[in-house]
This record gives structure tokens, sequence and C-alpha cells, in this order.
């Protein structure tokens, strides 16, 4: 008879853990945020713009832009939020001639680590100089004693050629990957919470780099698997760096495609086409921000969890790059 008592207990014991293992898993990672708070500063498109420039911007002429600018920036919106993460969408080079040390010096990466960017993500203008300049850029900054941000890209693809093996220049740019240690995704933890961050190359974005000899997956899909392994490492927040773009079309704009395909991404900073959103695009629980380009704004999404899963917008500002 306590045999079998025992067996019993042992049994409902077991059931119990099933069902809370069940219902844990199918409310999610996010699922017990009460009150938790959340802010990104993000940039995306810089294009070197590293020194100001005067810009015809809203109809007037204004000095715009500026590493040393936005770097101020960001230093007085780190003392509000300390916990702030910095991040970048891609397309960090390529529009003045800074770009001609691109390859050689690596300066985007090693300036934006010391300004304390902590990921970005790769955009098709890097490909520019094709793989081998990719991978000699890359190479350039793992070497430097800068510190650096993390590459996340999660659906770059090298392919073999008909005998199986990948070109000299794939070779190279496939072991610049690893030496600089670019992946899929990375998490960190912020004020407590543990947030997921990583890349996509867009279908647009990969069709002007056609000269990079690197393919690129299907995005969506990518995303799902990339989500998929963020909410088994249990992070409480999932943001994506999509250099994909959002476009007046909402058929072909890829970002709110991601948005309601993937919708257990709380965040894409959307880079690619240059837009300024205003207000964030919400798709489903999805919030799609972007800042223009050039270095022309700096992005602040201030986050609040609802205690039901969803990150609800608290505040959001483009601050203008400017003389002040």
């Amino acid at each position: 008879v306590a045999k079998r008592t025992w067996s019993a207990w042992i049994s409902v014991g077991l059931t119990v853990l099933i069902i809370l293992s069940a219902v844990t898993f199918a409310a999610g990672p996010s699922a017990a945020l009460s009150g938790e708070t959340a802010t990104i500063l993000f940039t995306h498109d810089l294009h070197d713009h590293m020194l100001p420039v005067k810009d015809l911007l809203d109809g007037r002429v204004t000095d715009t832009g500026g590493f040393a600018r936005l770097t101020s920036a960001i230093l007085e919106e780190k003392q509000m939020s300390p916990d702030a993460l910095l991040v970048d969408g891609g397309d960090f080079s390529m529009g003045t001639p800074f770009q001609t040390l691109f390859s050689a010096e690596a300066p985007e990466l090693r300036i934006m680590g010391e300004m304390g960017y902590e990921v970005v993500t790769l955009g098709n203008h890097e490909f520019d100089y094709r793989a081998e300049g990719l991978a000699q850029s890359l190479q350039a900054a793992s070497q430097s004693r800068n510190p650096l941000p993390q590459i996340v890209q999660s659906n770059t693809v090298f392919p073999a050629g008909p005998n199986g093996e990948l070109t000299p220049s794939l070779l190279a740019l496939k072991q610049a990957y690893e030496d600089y240690g670019v992946k899929d995704y990375t998490i960190l933890e912020k004020n407590g919470l543990k947030i997921g961050v990583f890349g996509l190359m867009g279908a647009d974005a990969a069709s002007n780099a056609p000269m990079s000899e690197a393919d690129f997956a299907d995005s969506v899909e990518n995303a799902r698997r990339v989500v998929n392994e963020l909410h088994a490492a249990g992070t409480d927040l999932i943001l994506c760096l999509s250099h994909s773009g959002t476009w007046p079309d909402k058929d072909v704009s890829e970002d709110e495609i991601l948005a309601k395909e993937v919708p257990d991404i709380d965040v894409i900073i959307s880079a690619h086409t240059h837009t300024r959103l205003d207000e964030p695009i919400r798709t489903g629980n999805t919030l799609i921000v972007s800042a223009e380009d050039s270095c022309r704004y700096l992005g602040k999404l201030q986050l609040a969890g609802d205690g039901q899963g969803v990150w609800k917008l608290q505040a959001y500002k483009l601050r203008l790059i400017d003389d002040s």
C-alpha cells in the first residue's frame, strides 16, 4: 500500500511539473514582464558622415551630422538612461572620402566601438569593395586595439563553386567573419533584462550588392529560426537590426512584411531605405523605427513591459545631430 501511495504521489508530481512547463513555454519568454523598462539608442545608414555637412533639411539649410556631435548626444542620453543599448542597422560605410580607408584601416567599426556601439549589422554598402575588401576591413578592425561592436548577421551564405570549394576571396571573407566573431545573434543583459539582437540583410539590399560573392538567404525564414532560438534562450526582448527597409507600398515593404510574418520580434530597427519615421510603425505587437541617414539623427526608443508579454511604447524621439 505504501509503495502504491508513493507511486501515486510521484505520478501527480510529474504531471504538475509537465503542466507547469507547458504553461511556461506557451506563455513565452516575455510573459513575466511587469513594469520593466528598456531603452534603445539607434542609428543606421551613417555612410561615413564622420564630419558635419551643410544639409537642406525640412526646407532650411542646417549644419548636420558628425561623429563627434553624435557622440555628445549619445553620452547625454546615456546619462539619462545608463542601461541604454546602442545599435546600428548597417551601411555605416561608403558615402564620403573616409570610405577610401575602409579596407585598410576599418575606421568606421573602430570609431563606433570607441563611441560605445554594442551591436551593428552589415548593410549592402559594406560589400562595395567586394568580398575581399570587406574581409580586409574586418581583419583590420580585429587586429586593432580598439573596442569593437559585435556584428550580427543571420542570413549570410558562402556559396561553393562547382568544385565544392569557395573562391579565394570568399574564403577570406568567411575567415574574416570567424576572426571578427560575426554571428547570427547576441544576447545582452541590460537592467536585469536579457535582450536578444540579430541582424538581417533584406532582398532589395542584397540585390544592391551584386558583386559581394556572398548570398543572402530568405530573411523571413531566417528570422523565424533565430527568434525560436532566442525564445529557447529565455530572452525578454527581441530586437532585429534589419537592413531591409520600409516602402510606401505595404505589399512590398519588407520590414512590415517581416513583422507580420514573424510577430514575436519586439522591435525592428529598419535600415536601407533611409526612412525617417517620426512615429514608430506598429504591426501587431512589433514596433518598427527608422532614423533617416547620414548621421542626421539619433533615435531613442523607450519601452515598458505590460505584464502580459508585450512591450508598450513609452517614449520615442529622433534627436537632430546639429551644432547644438
